[in-house]
């Protein structure tokens, strides 16, 4: 029913106003007595009629205003949704940007102590072919970053450049079975060389069978090398082999660093000592 006079509203507007037109054109027209019948008759008739157009209008204001509150309710949800998703996206970034500060603090406190002129570089890549574990790094020759030259993070020795362009730089890991570091054991000052393992992991090997080796004990860079500097962490000696009649044992290493999670670095700015084949062909 509301949809017919909702349709026709106006004509029905229209008949009410003929209506009362006609019932003033009788009235002036006829004596007191038959326009006192008419009048009561016409105000009787139509009384159903202007009560349905007033509850119609009514209603239909209603629910237009109804219909303006959803819609307007619908845009502030979705400019609230809008703001939320804003606030959450800044949160994250300021989340972000904090532990970044906290890293570069410890890095450049971490710069301070070394007696060297190391520069700070941001960890821009990962090898993709899985042959050899390397990163890439954003500084380049035009920053004074030289093939051989260091690479450490505050906990310890990560690595040395292999190819350089003139914004960025490549390093071999430590962990990569290409790599070598000439090392010493803090506690008893035994000497070996850490490589990297094809498993992944590092291990010292050609330590002399007659040195003490214990699980726990820290391993550090001896110098001899010519690429780290002395007393680097390396790592810590997680088990030790002494298999076989050779004049050598073995150890394992658990590596200072983590290099699933690198960064930043700090790159030796100075020439190191020539590339070896190795590093040549990590490349």
């Amino acid at each position: 029913m509301f949809g017919y006079v909702r349709r026709h509203r106006v004509l029905m507007a229209t008949a009410v106003l003929v209506l009362a037109a006609t019932a003033l054109v009788v009235q002036s027209r006829q004596g007191a007595l038959p326009e006192y019948r008419l009048g009561r008759w016409l105000l009787e008739a139509m009384a159903p009629l202007q009560r349905a157009v007033t509850f119609v209008a009514g209603s239909l204001s209603g629910t237009w205003r109804g219909v303006e509150g959803l819609f307007r309710a619908r845009d502030e949800v979705a400019a609230l949704r809008a703001r939320l998703e804003d606030l959450e996206r800044n949160a994250t970034q300021l989340d972000e940007l904090e532990l970044e500060n906290a890293r570069l603090r410890d890095l450049l406190a971490f710069r301070a102590e070394l007696p060297d002129d190391y520069l700070s570089a941001r960890v821009i890549g990962y090898d993709a072919t899985g042959r050899a574990r390397t990163i890439t790094i954003d500084r380049g020759e035009l920053d004074g970053v030289a093939r051989g030259a260091a690479v450490i993070a505050p906990p310890g020795v990560v690595g040395h450049v292999f190819r350089t362009s003139p914004h960025a730089a490549r390093v071999l890991l430590i962990t990569d079975h290409n790599s070598g570091v000439d090392a010493l054991v803090q506690r008893t000052r035994a000497r070996g060389i850490v490589e990297g393992r094809e498993v992944g992991g590092i291990g010292l090997k050609f330590v002399k069978r007659t040195e003490s080796l214990q699980v726990g004990d820290e391993v550090v860079t001896s110098g001899m090398d010519r690429i780290f500097p002395k007393g680097l962490p390396v790592g810590t000696i997680a088990m030790v082999d002494k298999r076989g009649q050779g004049l050598f044992q073995y150890a394992s290493i658990r590596p200072a660093v983590d290099f699933d999670r690198l960064e930043e670095v700090l790159v030796l700015r100075r020439t190191a000592a020539p590339d070896t084949g190795a590093s040549a062909d990590a490349g």
